[in-house]
């Protein structure tokens, strides 16, 4: 398993079996082994593994709920699988968004912060600018993207965070809050919850027209 993996909870397997169950039959398979060779399929399918350990309790997860559900003909419950995953890219992409701001030592809401992402995000050629009535800085990214941008902006946070600091840690960590020195000699690495959701009430990122 790869570093960071985190395998099914308890209440997710449980889902994934009632799940499982209902697309069993409302798809008329009976036997124990129609269930099984179904269950493989849409796990290889899905996310290209065959063993509910390896699924991961993110976006795999997401994935193949989704398909049981609408194999199950519950189109409703289908959908909100569907954009979980998305949603969840979009909330990281607007985390990264907010450290990279940190790190560059801008404050919330500035017109200099929210100029120096677009400059950035207009390189991956997605839209985005400034609101003129608060200095918010905003994007809209189509769904099959989202992973691409996160890489973008993960890759500039490293750059800026080796530059500004050598020995600080670089993996991505949604809870890091950047504050730079006074000295500018490097950056401090702290988690403080109030800044953090001020910086982040400044940045919007819109997925088919849902704000996250």
């Amino acid at each position: 398993m790869s570093k960071g993996f985190l395998p099914l909870t308890a209440r997710q397997k449980a889902a994934f079996w009632e799940a499982h169950r209902a697309a069993c039959v409302n798809q008329e398979l009976s036997t124990r082994e129609e269930r099984e060779a179904y269950r493989k399929l849409v796990m290889r399918e899905e996310c290209g593994k065959l063993h509910l350990a390896q699924l991961s309790r993110t976006a795999d997860y997401d994935r193949v709920m989704a398909r049981f559900a609408k194999d199950a003909g519950d189109w409703q419950e289908a959908s909100r699988f569907a954009v979980a995953d998305e949603a969840r890219q979009a909330a990281l992409i607007r985390i990264c968004l907010a450290q990279v701001m940190q790190l560059k030592g801008c404050p919330a809401g500035s017109v200099a912060g929210a100029e120096y992402l677009a400059g950035i995000v207009e390189q991956a050629r997605i839209p985005c600018g400034r609101d003129v009535r608060d200095s918010s800085f905003w994007q809209d990214v189509a769904p099959g993207s989202l992973l691409a941008l996160f890489q973008i902006l993960d890759t500039h946070r490293r750059r800026m965070l080796r530059h500004l600091a050598s020995d600080a840690p670089l993996g991505f960590d949604a809870g890091a809050v950047y504050a730079l020195k006074e000295s500018g000699d490097g950056v401090v690495i702290k988690w403080e919850p109030g800044a953090y959701a001020e910086l982040n009430q400044s940045i919007h990122v819109n997925v088919k027209g849902g704000r996250i």
